[in-house]
């Protein structure tokens, strides 16, 4: 073997490592993305089994309703209070986090559309009557151009959720019945 056929096999050979490191990294790249997307719906999935959580469900479920007054807010137990303020700011976190893109909207979505319907109305009611009364009341710092920027987040979050269609999602016991791991 001559010299010069020595440096082309050894070129040849130097490409084909390169791209043996670059299918490598690819690889590496597209797992570490699963990983992420699995750790992410984890997190979710456990902040919504929450009991507090729960409970906030719940009360936006069959408490408080799109007619509930101030009075009816006030008059919430303690309990009640804590578990929809618990919603309130985990939804919050949950939009800022799918703002700045840290969360997928798929995930985000898929987690939280089967319950719009059930505390989407309400929770929109009871931070309208919330928001307000902080801004009427002297003492606060809430004004009417400001707002309270954690229920304006919520607020953001449930636009694009209710703004979103995917029909697959719904009734997965129906529309995905040919689905196979």
């Amino acid at each position: 073997m001559n010299l010069e056929t020595a440096a082309s096999l050894g070129e040849a050979l130097g490409g084909l490592a390169i791209m043996a490191t670059l299918l490598f990294g690819l690889r590496q790249v597209m797992e570490v993305n699963r990983n992420r997307r699995y750790e992410i719906s984890q997190t979710i999935a456990q902040s919504l089994e929450n009991p507090l959580v729960q409970r906030g469900f719940a009360t936006f479920g069959g408490v408080v309703t799109v007619d509930t007054g101030l009075e009816e807010l006030m008059g919430l137990s303690r309990e009640q209070k804590d578990a929809t303020n618990a919603v309130i700011v985990l939804m919050a976190n949950h939009a800022v986090m799918t703002y700045h893109r840290n969360l997928s909207f798929d995930i985000v979505y898929s987690f939280y559309k089967p319950y719009l319907s059930l505390i989407g109305p309400s929770m929109r009611r009871m931070m309208f009557l919330t928001e307000q009364g902080y801004i009427m009341h002297e003492k606060s710092s809430v004004t009417e151009e400001d707002g309270m920027g954690t229920f304006h987040w919520v607020i953001w979050l449930l636009d694009r959720l209710e703004g979103h269609d995917k029909p697959d999602e719904f009734k997965p016991h129906l529309n995905k019945k040919d689905w196979l791991p």
